[in-house]
């Protein structure tokens, strides 16, 4: 059985691209199943050790300005002749995984797997964006690209030994529904297993966090007012403020991380790309996480970091309009933004800090009956694969009789 794990985004320690690979290889060394990966042709040494990682890709899955009238196809073109040189050297593979998929892997990939006539792999991957990874889908702004979309996935469903797909949300499950020839599930991407909550020590200040890649949609520039806002108004709580802007599309904001750092000691900030156990531990020691993610991006997409922080039981706070954040409102763990701006991020923050007993409460029944799928349906894609006759002798298989 051959496995190979492809996401162009990997290229360091630390973000969800990197946890994604690794909690897949993971689960599947549990089965008995080894799973290299294809990652960004400028992944640094740690990520190919550690990931057996072959640097393949020049661009990624983030790298488009969906600008040029060519672009799509140039893109497209580029993937193909790196994915084919690196399959060279590792052979087609039974299973493919992809953590994250857009349509310029699709497409590149529907055009390799239709050169292999004796072995279509099954395609196991996960749809986190729309067609614009910047902007919400179905809202009219994105319909060229949807026609890029509809036609690689449809090519990639014709190519591929069977495909199976997951959205992070709802929302987004129904609105790919509508444009791809497979059905899409909903479950979350390859994250964080689930975990018990660590116990803090008691009589320490709460603690309010906000932790990951700074990209400009995570809405790391809300923090400067809201911070002061919780400063002037609540003498207990301390800020841990995470934030990655090297390779981010936020590398010009480092002045707002150090505008931050001089609020004093009751504010924590931190710009290290952060392991697996460290990215854990830092999670763990929140009281209350903070997602001020842009709607206008994320009104359908879901979050990693809600994921890890639903299965650690943190309560969070997240604006109204954000889909991923739903059940924490819904459940009672989670306190909703009424407008997008830094004093309402204030505001929130202050609330949850009013109501951290129940919130607590809520957000550690919600742990213990968080749902992980993954090895389950890693284990079926495994079965489904093994199950099945090698290349073109599936189409000459006997369909009325019974296996002995």
């Amino acid at each position: 059985m051959k496995v190979l794990i492809v996401d162009p985004a990997v290229h360091s320690l630390g973000g969800h691209h990197f946890n994604a690979v690794q909690r897949l290889q993971g689960e599947l060394a549990r089965l008995g199943v080894a799973a290299p990966c294809l990652g960004s042709a400028y992944a640094d040494r740690r990520v190919i050790d550690e990931l057996a990682c072959t640097p393949t890709f020049g661009r990624s899955v983030y790298g488009r300005s969906y600008a040029a009238p060519n672009e799509f196809a140039d893109s497209v073109e580029e993937a193909s002749r790196q994915l084919a040189q690196a399959m060279r050297q590792s052979g087609m593979p039974d299973l493919l995984i992809l953590p994250c998929c857009d349509q310029v892997s699709a497409m590149a990939l529907a055009r390799q797997l239709k050169r292999s006539w004796l072995r279509r792999p099954r395609v196991l991957m996960w749809l986190l964006y729309g067609p614009h990874h910047l902007k919400t889908p179905g809202d009219g702004a994105t319909a060229e690209l949807d026609g890029e979309a509809r036609a690689a996935f449809a090519a990639l469903a014709a190519s591929a030994g069977g495909v199976e797909a997951y959205c992070e949300t709802a929302a987004m499950a129904d609105f790919y529904r509508g444009l791809v020839p497979f059905d899409v599930g909903v479950m979350p991407g390859p994250g964080l297993p689930a975990h018990a909550r660590v116990a803090k020590p008691a009589g320490g200040p709460p603690v309010v966090s906000c932790i990951g890649f700074a990209n400009r949609a995570k809405g790391y520039r809300l923090l400067p007012q809201a911070v002061q806002t919780v400063l002037d108004r609540n003498r207990d709580a301390a800020f841990m403020i995470h934030g990655i802007v090297q390779g981010s599309d936020a590398e010009a904001d480092q002045p707002l991380f150090d505008r931050l750092a001089e609020f004093g000691e009751r504010v924590q900030v931190h710009q290290q790309v952060l392991g697996s156990d460290e990215y854990l531990t830092r999670l763990a020691e929140a009281d209350l996480l903070l997602l001020p993610y842009d709607p206008d991006v994320y009104q359908r997409r879901g979050s990693g970091v809600f994921t890890d922080a639903q299965h650690v039981g943190i309560p969070v706070v997240a604006p109204k309009d954000c889909a991923f954040a739903r059940p924490a409102f819904d459940g009672g763990w989670g306190v909703a933004m009424r407008e997008y701006d830094g004093q309402s991020l204030g505001v929130a923050i202050l609330e949850g800090l009013d109501r951290l007993g129940s919130l607590n409460a809520c957000a550690t029944l919600a742990a213990s009956l968080a749902r992980d799928d993954l090895t389950r349906v890693l284990d079926a894609s495994i079965k489904r694969v093994a199950d099945r006759p090698v290349g073109f002798l599936r189409h000459f298989r006997p369909r009325n009789i019974s296996p002995v």
